[in-house]
Parts: structure tokens; C-alpha cells; sequence
């Protein structure tokens, strides 16, 4: 489904402030079910602050299904193909092309590293900080899991519905809290986001922006763990 004009527009803002609302309700629900078992003592203070962020992370695709069942009256059988997420003959060549996506990545983040040391300019992406600390299951949600909750919500569910440039924007703006010098990490995921949403429109497919996507997170999770 594609949406164009001053119409679709409106459908689109219409669509994602729906969301939203499910977004609230299911982050609140779980939200709520973690903050009681740290009352109760199942969980400690340790794991409460990353089980909380969990639980904020997983209504992001939890409410676009929720959203998908409700208001585009789709059955739940039917959501993988409507998103993309169905596994087909072109498996393999949507591997192949998430891959170059994250070579695409990679060579950026590169080339950051490289005017960081001509010029003498400390450029920080603050990855590393706010991911310091975290239990090794965090991170391995940080890997996996947050990349494919992501992919479905920016990419799935938001490109159709606002277009590439626009769900580029808010993936970058969601990247904020990161406070990367000169805002390089928000960058850094606009650019993921136009070339992630390109091809998901072109080849119709998540895998690609998945695979892109686990791929770089599970590079900053690994330099994490390696200093």
C-alpha cells in the first residue's frame, strides 16, 4: 500500500497517532508487569532499568500487529506477508543485499573515524556509554530483537504509510538520546533509513534492512564487550 498526496498525508499521521495509542497502552501494560515483579522482588535493581527499556522496545512492533488486526482488519496470519517478514525463493539475495547495506554502514562509519583523527576532533557516537554496563541478555536484545521491532515499525508499518524520507527522519530523531557529537548518530541512522526504506519499498521485503540492522548493532555490541 502506498499512500500519495495531501490525502495520504493525512491518512498516515492519522494511522501513526493510532499506533501510538496502542503503543502507549501495550508499554504501559508491560511496563506495569515489570515494575511489579521488581516490587515483589522477583527482579532486582540491576536488571529493572533494562527489562523497563524492554518492555518499551517490544510494543513497537507489538502495536503496529495490535494496529494491523484492529483497523486494517487483517487476520494475524496474513501480517508477515503484509509486512514483508514472509520467507521466500529470495531469501538468500535479500541477505546479500542487507549485508551490502551494512558494508554501506560501516564504510561511513569509517570514514567518521578517519576526519575524527586528520582533523583532531573527538566525534563520540556515545554507543559505547549507553550501552555500558548492560547484562550480556541486554545486549543480545540490543543485537537481535530491537533491530527486527525496529525494521517492522520504520520500515514495515511507517513507509507505506508516510513514505521513505519521512520514516528516514523519525528513525534518525529516535536516535537522538544517543547526544552524538554533532549529531553523527542521528545522522548515521537517517541515512540507514533512506537506504533501508528504498529497498523495502523496491524489493518489498524486511530481510534486507533486518539484516543490515542486526548487523550493525551487533558490531557496536561486540567492540562493547571487546574493550
Amino acid at each position: 500500500m502506498r499512500l500519495r498526496g495531501k490525502k495520504g498525508l493525512l491518512n498516515g499521521i492519522k494511522s501513526t497517532a493510532i499506533f501510538l495509542l496502542f503503543y502507549i497502552v501495550i508499554s504501559f501494560i508491560l511496563s506495569g508487569i515489570v515494575y511489579a515483579a521488581y516490587s515483589l522482588g522477583y527482579i532486582n535493581s540491576n536488571n529493572f532499568q533494562f527489562l523497563s527499556d524492554v518492555a518499551s522496545l517490544i510494543p513497537l512492533s507489538l502495536g503496529v500487529i495490535a494496529y494491523m488486526i484492529y483497523r486494517n482488519k487483517i487476520k494475524p496470519a496474513r501480517i508477515p506477508k503484509v509486512l514483508g517478514l514472509l520467507i521466500d525463493n529470495g531469501i538468500y539475495r535479500y541477505i546479500g543485499i542487507g549485508v551490502a547495506i551494512f558494508v554501506v554502514i560501516l564504510l561511513l562509519e569509517v570514514s567518521i573515524s578517519l576526519i575524527s583523527q586528520i582533523t583532531g576532533i573527538q566525534i563520540n557516537t556515545n554507543v559505547q556509554n549507553v550501552l555500558q554496563g548492560s547484562p550480556v541478555w541486554f545486549l543480545i536484545f540490543v543485537a537481535v530483537i530491537e533491530p527486527i521491532n525496529e525494521e517492522i515499525l520504520f520500515r514495515g508499518f511507517l513507509v507505506p504509510r508516510i513514505g521513505i524520507f519521512a520514516s528516514a527522519l523519525l528513525f534518525g530523531m529516535a536516535h537522538y538520546t544517543y547526544y552524538s557529537t554533532f549529531g553523527v548518530e542521528v545522522i548515521a541512522a537517517f541515512i540507514f533509513g533512506m537506504i533501508a526504506g528504498y529497498v523495502f519499498r523496491k524489493k518489498g521485503s524486511l530481510y534486507p534492512g533486518i539484516v543490515a540492522h542486526i548487523l550493525v548493532n551487533t558490531i557496536a555490541v561486540i567492540s562493547l564487550i571487546a574493550i
